[in-house]
């Protein structure tokens, strides 16, 4: 790999910063306008989406924050920074591991188990590949592969939340279906 230069570094970490903005924008219009009209199935929903919500910040973190202690920080630093974001994402992959069954089982879909199956890929990529590639004391160079992983990863998962937001009506119709009606008297 060629030679990283600090001005890649720091541009990767702007563009970090301007989409993790973006992104807690998006996810408060969501949650106000999407998820709020969930009633029966909002709690699997929104635990879900809460732990999503959860690892794409800590990815984003990762590209903004390893990129700008690779510029700053001596490498013992930008190693121990990596190594507890590396923990931190681990434990949030977990959950949202955890949490996916209901999901899918709940709306019929198989676009959060592909996303949580090359997300959970992509965890395991960017956290071992630079001790893979550069031993105890990963370089430079060894951690932007990190770097540019956890973005890519981010925005994927970014893209399936939003393109998820046109799905609400039919997580809606999905619940409503196995649900017996009440509201009306009808039954109990």
């Amino acid at each position: 790999m060629k030679p990283v230069s600090d001005d890649f570094l720091l541009n990767v970490a702007g563009v970090s910063g301007a989409l993790v903005g973006l992104f807690l924008v998006g996810v408060f219009f969501f949650v106000e306008t999407g998820l709020g009209r969930l009633r029966s199935s909002r709690t699997i929903l929104e635990g879900y989406f809460r732990a999503g919500t959860r690892i794409v910040l800590i990815l984003f973190a990762m590209s903004l924050l390893l990129s700008l202690t690779l510029v700053v920080l001596t490498p013992a630093w930008n190693t121990a920074v990596f190594a507890v974001l590396s923990i931190t994402l681990v434990a949030a992959n977990v959950d949202t591991a955890m949490r996916i069954r209901g999901v899918t089982k709940m709306i019929h879909s198989t676009a959060f188990l592909a996303n949580e199956v090359a997300g959970t890929v992509a965890v395991v990529v960017i956290v071992t590949l630079p001790w893979i590639l550069g031993g105890l004391s990963p370089t430079r160079e060894d951690l932007t592969w990190s770097i540019l992983l956890s973005f890519a990863a981010a925005f994927t998962s970014v893209c399936a939340l939003v393109l998820s937001a046109f799905d609400i009506p039919r997580f809606e119709d999905a619940a409503a279906a196995r649900l017996p009606d009440t509201e009306d008297g009808a039954s109990g």
